[in-house]
């Protein structure tokens, strides 16, 4: 997709015409935000440019009715509606008019020609032709800024991401981000269409538009604020660069097309020299940070099925309701003589002496297992250990001769992805990391301290208080931090000034490889013998992107239930009643990518708390008055220090800087 040969190249000097551009992109941005409309999922659309014509189905093509109470005929029209994704039965629908792969069923159509309406209503355009003008124009802009920033030299692209990333208000910046996805989700269902998806280069550039933003979206990981024992997160949540409008799109088609390039990977565009559309790049797969979880879950289950060659019959499985008798019956059906191949077919569950089944059941029944696996023990020990200041759970390196146990609970965690289910999201991200390293993947990153920070805060610290110490007398100290070195370092090699940096690193590839490799190696075979077959999995996708297919998108923070259990500490009356109130409104008003950013600042971890939002414990203490005082945070003991500011619009930018 990018020639190797382009990463390794000296930077070009930049250019004054950054600010410049950055500016440029301030000033148009007006004219971009909500440019376009939007469908029941707030996916923005636009027409197709040519009339759709109303067509009839031959009459020698009705071949059945359907319905109990009211039958209808049912045509085979061998049409599928390129809007909902379902196969027209109707006798009439709709084609464009010069042949293009459109196909619209009554009730799309109807439904299209509503929302195109109402936005010409609201935009006051007074027919088709002027609306279609302004829509496309929004989209000629946007591909002409990808094509732009594209082409800019190295060094002129990075200095506009730095300047996107660290001097745009996460607000203004979020707002880029959303019109490219609005110009990208309108396009994509058309582009998908066309015979030959590489021709339309210029929606292409938009997509890597949208890839440059996403880059510089992740610019703010590399960068820790005071008392953070992990890195800070991204500028805006990911979840708003997903492009939903894929989710209109033909899994098994884009499946079949990404299998031509299946060593394709996500493009780095703030990195390579010389930008080109190249075969590898026209895939949506290829961009599997901007697909939907939904239609990435759909694409892995296409090639883990076509692994199966067609040979589906489910895995039934009996367990009773009490936990620790579940979790023994779930071990014994796992672990008898079944081959890979059988528990890799979907789980048809039912609980002991109860007559229901189906995808409620088997629903209820993940939700039940995944909590009893969590809560067991074996020979007195638990399976994991929780943390409450990162609300994570993490293997237990003292659960040893549980293998069966975790490989349980890997088949589990696999079989949830095959039967739809969506995993509690419990385990920092590094867990994800570590099965993709299991699976050899090359998304598989190399772990760091600040991932020892979302398993183990008091840890991270410890660590960085190594690295930050400037003295001669480090070994006396800090020890040898008594942890046994293997192969990672000489037994009597001491701790220095010069080797500080290579010793805490080969701590951090111990806490995460040998520490609980007795606990990770079965727990990864499990999940490996349900998922492993899956060539997309183990080249494409990322810890994030494996997070999101397991567990689904995130939590919204509920703001009403942290401010119901909240501790305020040092404020008067007066502050309680005509203050407070500000932070909960401000906090209310925000994005859910904001709320998400408060809470790593206080806390350290934007996960939901086991018991619910109410149980997070938040401690807002007065920390004086002006305007010229920032908020601080003690993140162990989610403790907000705020001071009393002029105005409310202070207060939000003070929270929000």
């Amino acid at each position: 997709m990018l020639d190797v040969e382009d990463m390794d190249v000296d930077e070009e000097p930049s250019t004054p015409s950054i600010t410049w551009l950055s500016a440029l992109l301030s000033a148009i941005l007006p004219l971009l935000t909500n440019a376009l409309p939007r469908d029941q999922n707030e996916v923005c659309i636009i027409p197709h440019p040519h009339k759709m014509e109303r067509q009839e189905a031959a009459e020698d093509t009705m071949h059945v009715h359907l319905g109990t109470s009211r039958w209808r005929p049912v045509f085979n029209t061998k049409k599928i509606c390129d809007n909902c994704g379902t196969r027209i039965t109707d006798r009439y629908y709709y084609h464009c008019s010069e042949n293009c792969d459109i196909d619209f069923c009554q009730d799309c159509h109807a439904r299209s020609r509503e929302l195109l309406d109402a936005f010409m209503a609201e935009v006051d355009e007074a027919n088709d032709e002027n609306l279609s003008r302004r829509l496309f124009w929004v989209i000629d802009i946007t591909e002409r800024i990808g094509w732009h920033v594209l082409h800019l030299n190295v060094a002129d692209r990075r200095r506009l991401a730095h300047e996107l990333a660290f001097s745009w208000p996460t607000a203004l910046f979020e707002r880029l981000a959303q019109a490219a996805v609005d110009v990208v989700n309108a396009r994509v269902v058309h582009v998908q269409d066309v015979k030959d998806i590489r021709s339309d280069e210029r929606f292409w550039h938009a997509v890597g538009w949208l890839q440059f933003l996403y880059s510089t979206n992740e610019l703010p990981c590399k960068t820790r604020r005071l008392e953070e024992q992990s890195s800070r997160g991204p500028k805006v949540d990911y979840e708003r660069f997903v492009l939903d409008g894929i989710n209109k799109c033909e899994p098994l088609s884009e499946f079949q097309r990404w299998r031509k390039h299946p060593s394709a990977t996500v493009p780095k565009v703030l990195d390579v020299r010389r930008f080109r559309i190249t075969n590898d790049f026209c895939s949506f797969l290829t961009h599997s940070n901007l697909v939907p979880v939904n239609f990435r879950r759909v694409c892995l289950l296409c090639d883990v099925w076509e692994q199966m060659q067609g040979r589906i019959v489910p895995l039934h499985l009996e367990v009773p309701r009490e936990p620790q008798r579940l979790v023994h019956a779930v071990i014994e059906r796992f672990c008898e003589s079944l081959k890979d191949a059988d528990l890799r077919q979907p789980l048809r569950v039912c609980f002991q002496d109860e007559e229901a089944g189906g995808p409620g059941v088997t629903k209820e029944f993940f939700q039940v297992a995944l909590r009893s696996f969590l809560d067991a023990s074996n020979n007195n020990e638990r399976l994991f250990v929780y943390d409450e200041q990162s609300r994570t759970y993490w293997l237990n390196e003292r659960a040893v001769g549980s293998e069966d146990f975790f490989r349980s609970y890997g088949i589990l965690l696999g079989q949830a992805v095959l039967n739809h289910i969506h995993v509690p999201n419990i385990f920092p991200r590094a867990l994800y990391d570590r099965l993709l390293e299991e699976l050899e993947s090359p998304c598989a990153k190399k772990l760091r301290l600040e991932d020892i920070g979302a398993v183990c805060p008091n840890t991270a610290k410890s660590l960085r208080q190594i690295l930050e110490y400037t003295g001669q007398d480090i070994a006396e100290v800090f020890g040898d931090l008594a942890w046994p070195r293997g192969s990672h370092l000489p037994e009597d090699l001491r701790i220095s000034q010069a080797n500080k940096e290579d010793f805490v690193q080969a701590y951090v590839d111990w806490f995460f490889h040998g520490r609980i490799q007795a606990q990770m190696k079965p727990l990864s075979e499990g999940f490996k013998t349900i998922l492993g077959g899956s060539s997309l999995l183990r080249t494409i996708v990322d810890a994030v992107q494996l997070e999101k297919i397991v567990c689904g998108r995130a939590d919204n923070v509920d703001v009403d239930a942290i401010r119901s259990s909240a501790e305020l500490e040092g404020w008067t009356e007066e502050d309680r009643s005509e203050y407070l109130p500000w932070l909960w409104e401000v906090l209310a008003s925000v994005s859910q990518a904001e709320k998400a950013q408060f809470l790593v600042f206080v806390t350290a971890s934007d996960r939901v708390p086991l018991k619910g939002w109410q149980s997070l414990g938040l401690i807002v203490q007065k920390n004086g008055v002006g305007d010229d005082r920032l908020p601080s945070a003690y993140t162990c003991f989610s403790q907000l220090l705020l001071p009393r500011f002029s105005t409310k619009e202070k207060l939000r930018n003070g929270l929000l800087l």
